[in-house]
């Protein structure tokens, strides 16, 4: 009989918190809590769906696409004014919509909005733009939050040519990058994009080695570099892989010992996935620091919410972004300290003396 170890089963009870959390605040037609204030609903299905409910995922899919998606797959307009982060990154956060609908069985919505994301794909570089709305903006500006997760959302749905041109996106961004410890999030064509507007540059230009940074960039590049290599058979893809990665894992730890910042989150995911697709590369060592990263900020209701050095006083919505995306990324750890378990017993039974 498996047993989990102590952590695994802490993590878990956290994970089970959240989903208690989490569908306390869904209505029973699927409507998620705060959906009139904030456009954060989009992940909410992916979460649900990989911690065993598809039910409730499956709800909240389909009062999305009722209600909040165009019959083009993308957002309908009008609900993300004043929401700047969002409106930005809306092929990003539209990518995790694919995920959701994917997730709870939902193929053709899924589809419809993958279709749509596809459509906007830069064809000769094969990056996502940002959209960065009104303002003196060069054209042409795609960032890697965007690339990377329309990328794995192509991967999961089986469009392997949007996948192949995110690919090529992300190993040219990595080649473009100026310096071993400031990150550009930003391309413009074949260069970074050096000179964005103050509004944008401290999620385009990332010191790693200062605190209280935007570091969620280039592990949301290894996420989707792990899966393609398997996927698409391509291992070259774990060593991009791994030089995104060196940003975090050279960078300051602020990342990991600062309790009121959240900013490291996809680093968790990323030793998760990597655990398993790069069981060479060390990872196995982060997985235990970061499954507790994210016990020690939830909190006791359940929740996740953003860096607390930005917001203080988050929302019902603003919380239902977090959660959503924190259990997805606890249940990545989980399943990675599952494997490692396993991997930990073999070596002790392979070890011991014969008889």
């Amino acid at each position: 009989m498996f047993t989990p170890n102590a952590l695994t089963r802490t993590a878990l009870a956290a994970r089970d918190r959240s989903v208690d959390w989490l569908l306390k605040h869904i209505g029973p037609d699927g409507r998620p809590a705060d959906c009139e204030t904030r456009t954060g609903w989009s992940r909410l299905g992916w979460g649900l769906a990989v911690a065993g409910e598809p039910a409730a995922a499956s709800a909240v899919v389909h009062w999305a696409a009722k209600n909040r998606i165009a019959a083009n797959g993308d957002y309908l307009p009008g609900y993300m004014e004043g929401q700047g982060y969002i409106a930005q990154y809306a092929n990003y956060w539209l990518g995790t919509f694919v995920v959701s609908a994917w997730m709870a069985g939902s193929y053709d919505i899924a589809l419809r909005s993958m279709d749509y994301l596809a459509s906007q794909q830069d064809p000769v570089h094969g990056g996502l733009p940002t959209r960065l709305g009104s303002g003196n903006h060069p054209a042409g500006i795609c960032d890697i939050l965007s690339t990377a997760q329309v990328g794995l959302s192509a991967l999961i749905t089986g469009q392997l040519d949007v996948a192949d041109k995110a690919y090529e996106w992300l190993d040219g961004l990595l080649a473009a990058q100026p310096s071993n410890t400031t990150f550009h999030m930003f391309r413009q064509g074949d260069a970074v994009w050096r000179t964005p507007d103050p509004a944008f540059a401290w999620a385009a230009i990332v010191p790693f080695d200062q605190p209280r940074q935007a570091f969620y960039g280039p592990a949301m590049a290894a996420v989707f570099l792990a899966r393609y290599a398997h996927i698409r058979h391509r291992p070259e893809a774990i060593a991009i892989a791994r030089g995104f990665l060196a940003y975090n894992v050279n960078g300051t730890q602020a990342q990991f010992t600062d309790i009121d910042s959240v900013q490291a989150c996809k680093f968790g995911w990323a030793v998760g996935v990597m655990h398993q697709a790069d069981p060479d590369g060390g990872w196995g060592e982060w997985l235990a620091p970061m499954t507790q990263w994210f016990i020690d900020r939830q909190a006791p209701e359940g929740w996740w919410g953003p860096s607390r050095f930005a917001d203080a006083d988050p929302t019902c919505a603003d919380k239902l972004v977090k959660t959503s995306e924190h259990l997805m990324e606890i249940t990545a750890l989980i399943a990675a300290l599952g494997a490692r378990a396993c991997e930990q017993d073999r070596q002790a039974k392979s070890d011991r003396p014969m008889a």
